[in-house]
């Protein structure tokens, strides 16, 4: 049986072994059977137990979007109350009675509603945020990866395969339309009154008018886009670089929005960053290259890791701004329950628990 996600594949096998003596045959199918049910065990995670309440000092209720195993159908939806401090591992499959899809890519509140987007699923669940029950699905995507309202009633949707971005009616919850952007758009930014998509497989990020829902330029940047936030000088910063991105182009990119015009760049020169993230002031920078980073957007360099990897597999990370609080997810080995680790803004270890499997986006409200 393999086992697959987008970061390891493995897999595993139950073999078995009769002594070749046996000379009935019949005998000899009855044995098979027997030791094939006793000797193939499940590849699927032992149930976990329910986590104790953590400690976080005047938390947010966090949501993370547990991506599971590729084809499996196994993603979950894991929650961190913020007044009390109970983790839920799981919150869909018991206020739904049904499994949540095939890849929880990312989720967003808005609304009073907790909107989750279930990539290879092609759909995006809508749940209500006092009870985790769906109240809608929005179908007919392709391999939908983001959600960003852009007003109360609509949100744009970025997509792996499409080579569009959705335009997305929230009360209706069906697309109205679709607005033409070569290549795999991914994360995306509503800035002053404008909205920047990230492109991974194209050089330019994508400007788009929400209220025309039309795209009216594009800034290269470079390939490998994913992901992006804006600073307290209103400046973009976009984190470029990854799969088969030139060296050239893994880097970080401070764009001014006066003219459009790339200020400066920060180059990474090993691996490449993800998961871009900014505090509340906006004066300082988060991302992901193995280990965490940590830099002022005033820097023109990357120091030393601000926090280690260790044995761990870091995969995403966010900052709660209410807080300043960096939460890290652990993939362990992709196959596994994964964890969760929180940080202070000076790096102290504050907590950590286990979430589901492959703990991707955060969502803080």
């Amino acid at each position: 049986m393999i086992l697959v996600n987008s970061r390891q594949l493995s897999v595993v096998s139950c073999q078995l072994t009769v002594p070749c003596q046996l000379a009935n045959w019949k005998l000899f199918a009855v044995v098979c059977l027997m030791l094939a049910v006793g000797s193939c065990k499940s590849d699927q995670p032992n149930p976990r137990p329910e986590n104790p309440s953590i400690s976080l000092a005047n938390s947010s209720n966090v949501i993370i979007a547990n991506e599971g195993n590729f084809q499996f159908g196994n993603a979950s939806v894991s929650f961190l109350n913020g007044q009390t401090g109970q983790v839920s591992s799981d919150v869909f499959r018991p206020a739904n009675g049904r499994d949540l899809g095939d890849v929880a890519q990312s989720a967003i509140v808005w609304n009073n509603r907790l909107y989750v987007v279930v990539n290879n699923s092609k759909k995006i669940e809508v749940l209500d945020l006092n009870n985790f029950r769906s109240t809608g699905t929005i179908s007919g995507l392709v391999s939908p990866r983001y959600m960003l309202p852009v007003s109360n009633s609509k949100a744009y949707v970025s997509d792996l395969y499409a080579n569009a971005i959705s335009v997305v009616d929230l009360n209706s919850l069906s697309i109205t339309k679709t607005i033409p952007c070569k290549g795999w758009t991914e994360k995306m930014i509503l800035h002053l009154g404008k909205v920047y998509v990230t492109n991974y497989w194209q050089s330019y990020l994508y400007v788009i008018d929400p209220v025309t829902d039309t795209k009216t330029d594009s800034i290269f940047v470079g390939k490998g886009a994913k992901s992006i936030v804006a600073d307290k000088k209103d400046r973009i910063i976009v984190a470029c670089g990854g799969y088969k991105t030139a060296q050239s182009d893994t880097r970080l990119v401070f764009i001014n929005l006066n003219g459009n015009k790339i200020e400066k760049t920060i180059a990474i020169s090993v691996n490449y960053p993800s998961s871009l993230s900014i505090n509340a002031s906006k004066d300082t920078l988060y991302f992901l290259n193995k280990n965490v980073y940590k830099l002022s957007v005033e820097d023109t360099q990357v120091g030393a890791p601000f926090i280690l990897k260790g044995t761990r597999e870091l995969y995403n990370l966010s900052v709660d701004v209410r807080t300043n609080q960096v939460f890290v997810s652990d993939a362990v080995d992709f196959v596994q329950i994964g964890k969760v680790y929180v940080y202070s803004p000076l790096g102290a270890e504050l907590a950590k628990f286990e979430a589901g499997i492959t703990p991707g986006d955060f969502c803080f409200y």
